[in-house]
């Protein structure tokens, strides 16, 4: 009996120093609990100050940017004589390669939290190619050469050309920094088909430069890794590379025997759309006056091959200018472009021009030059500078062809749009002033805060508020929000220079209707402005889109099981892009049956998607064609397109 009583409580004991064990382990658990809470909050809380803090930076550098950029754009539109242009696109160049050091920097952020994404469309190889190079001519050391070779494709590419462009850069402006003299090579070494749409595309870049120390081979790629401890943020392999794996590729490097170094970039990309460089130029009569040679031999077959025979090439001596005013200056009116070889005409290139345009004050002029002649260009619609590939040269002319055609359809008026400007930074404001009055012949109300943004919204009725987000007073958001309680429908386009999603989506939310990234671009302007002039019935809110696509997919659900839904929106879409480029390939030259047909293909994608307004616009621009009135409507043309763009966009 003794026996079990202390068994009792020897198991009593036993129990009570396990409760109290528990207990104690149990109250550790809710402390560490506890701990791992407050540990977490704090680090969100940090993660959030450093996206915060990295957002305010890059808003502050961005910011002046506008105006730096701003007023580039304001003097190239100007009268500047050869070497001012030249002076001015250097200082543009330098500009945008300070913007893109500011991008890396977010871009970096971007990464980190898996929030880059990429944008497709339809582009030219070509074109990418060729504009990134030219970006970078700046930058290489004297008597350094820069080649280029890049394949004519016979279709166009969908890719994100901004991050390709970008890639290229960073690429050719490591070889600039690094060769002092030699030459930098730019090659799209091969395009191969991959699979059933898709092509992969190996271009090299090669440098005679010093090349890189076997020690820093290894973390070529890794973040804040340079080479050259001097200079650079050591960012721009780590984000060309992010971005070339987000195009199913790689960047390699390797050593070149003798020196030098080779940066190899596989992308993959989808195929678009056939291309006929030059059917813009089809129907024009062109005269190029030069000497012979076999670069404008090219041209010549070139344009040949794709059934043009308008194009004459008149050879003239250096010792005989005076030819081209005997034999060719009495046909002046048969021609729609006079091309000049200023290196053979020299001072008389103007006088020369002059003549022609005297007879054919129509006539669209075009000098070819090397950059150190020293002629006044100012009577000629466009400068060629030597050396060019002919491709490009056929590109440049069909280019300005096709603009200055445009243009020619309706010049929009913007001057009876009453706008309102919102931003905290004078210079800024200076800035946004001139522009809308030079390029838009407007002239804006301006507020430098929220606040008097509000007061003149309830005193005045605007056509639209262009508004700053960051303000001191009162910010854009908070503006927007008040100024929404008694307007819900004056446009209000925010203008900001913080780029993340969540600031696009908070604008959303504060009831703006779009949103436009700073520096400002005078096409970005314009693409709003012409919103707002088509009767403002075809305003469309940037934000909305999602909207289009919910009532497509909706249209769709009502006869097709959700894999079938799916499956029919992306064929849709593809055939609206197929559809964009097929119009905007064609016009304004083609003839009418094909822009009915153009037209009539797209209305009736867009019924079968359910969009009814937009098929409404096609059928609007089909009518329009037939009854010879298409010239008067290319705004609606141009705001058409943009929403279906934006629609693409953000499918």
């Amino acid at each position: 009996m003794k026996s079990k009583k202390k068994e009792i409580k020897r198991l009593e004991k036993e129990l009570k120093f396990a409760k109290e064990k528990y207990e104690k382990n149990n109250d550790e658990k809710l402390i560490l609990a506890n701990l791992l809470a407050n540990i977490n909050s704090e680090l969100e809380e940090s993660l959030y100050n450093e996206k915060r803090f990295i957002a305010s930076v890059s808003h502050e550098l961005r910011t002046p940017m506008t105006s730096i950029l701003g007023y580039g754009e304001l003097l190239s539109d100007t009268p500047l004589t050869s070497r001012q242009k030249r002076y001015l696109e250097s200082i543009r160049h330098s500009s945008h390669y300070l913007l893109s050091l500011i991008n890396d920097l977010l871009d970096v952020a971007k990464f980190a939290d898996k929030r880059i994404e990429l944008n497709p469309k339809i582009a030219d190889l070509y074109d990418i190619v060729i504009e990134s190079t030219n970006l970078i001519r700046s930058k290489i050391a004297q008597g350094v050469e820069l080649h280029v070779h890049v394949p004519t494709l016979e279709y166009k590419i969908k890719v994100d050309d901004k991050r390709l462009k970008q890639i290229l850069i960073n690429l050719l402006s490591n070889a600039a920094k690094f060769t002092k003299e030699g030459s930098i090579e730019c090659s799209v070494e091969s395009v191969q088909d991959y699979n059933y749409n898709q092509v992969e595309i190996l271009i090299n870049i090669k440098d005679t430069g010093i090349g890189i120390p076997p020690q820093y081979a290894k973390k070529l790629f890794l973040p804040f890794s340079s080479t050259d401890t001097t200079q650079g943020t050591g960012l721009g392999l780590f984000i060309s590379q992010e971005l070339a794996h987000l195009m199913h590729g790689e960047i390699t490097y390797k050593a070149l025997e003798g020196g030098g170094t080779q940066f190899s970039m596989r992308i993959l990309v989808e195929k678009s759309i056939q291309k006929e460089i030059g059917k813009g130029l089809i129907e024009k009569d062109i005269l190029m006056c030069s000497r012979e040679d076999a670069f404008v031999d090219s041209i010549a077959m070139e344009l040949q091959s794709i059934g043009m025979e308008n194009f004459e090439h008149y050879i003239i001596n250096q010792n005989d200018i005076s030819s081209i005013l005997i034999d060719v200056l009495p046909h002046a009116k048969k021609y729609d472009m006079l091309i000049l070889d200023v290196d053979i005409c020299k001072e008389n290139t103007p006088h020369i021009a002059k003549m022609f345009k005297l007879i054919h004050p129509n006539i669209q002029l075009f000098a070819w030059m090397t950059d150190d002649v020293l002629v006044d260009m100012s009577i000629f619609d466009m400068v060629l500078s030597k050396p060019l590939a002919y491709q490009q040269f056929i590109l440049e002319l069909e280019h300005f062809s096709f603009e200055n055609d445009d243009k020619n359809l309706y010049i929009p008026n913007y001057s009876g749009l009453k706008i309102l400007l919102v931003d905290d930074v004078e210079m800024n404001r200076i800035y946004e002033v001139e522009m809308f009055n030079n390029f838009f012949n407007i002239t804006c109300d301006v507020a430098s805060n929220g606040l008097v943004a509000l007061e003149m919204a309830k005193k005045n009725r605007y056509d639209a508020i262009f508004m700053d987000m960051r303000m001191p007073v009162m910010n854009g958001q908070e503006s927007t929000q008040q100024i929404r309680e008694f307007d819900k429908v004056t446009p209000i386009i925010c203008m900001s220079a913080n780029v993340y999603k969540e600031d696009k989506i908070e604008a959303q939310e504060a009831g703006m209707n779009a949103f436009i990234e700073k520096p400002l671009e005078k096409s970005d302007i314009e693409q709003q402005l012409l919103k707002l002039i088509n009767h403002k019935s075809i305003y469309q809110n940037e934000f909305l889109t999602s909207q289009l696509i919910e009532l497509s997919l909706t249209h769709l659900r009502e006869n097709f099981d959700e894999h079938t839904v799916l499956n029919l929106f992306d064929m849709g879409m593809a055939s609206i892009e197929d559809s964009i480029t097929r119009i905007m390939e064609h016009l304004p030259s083609t003839p009418n049956e094909i822009l009915i047909d153009n037209f009539h293909a797209l209305k009736g994608i867009l019924l079968n998607l359910g969009l009814l307004e937009l098929a409404e616009q096609a059928n609007s621009l089909q009518v329009s064609v037939k009854e010879g009135t298409i010239k008067e409507k290319s705004i609606l043309i141009k705001s058409l397109l943009s929403t279906l763009n934006q629609l693409l966009e953000n499918r």
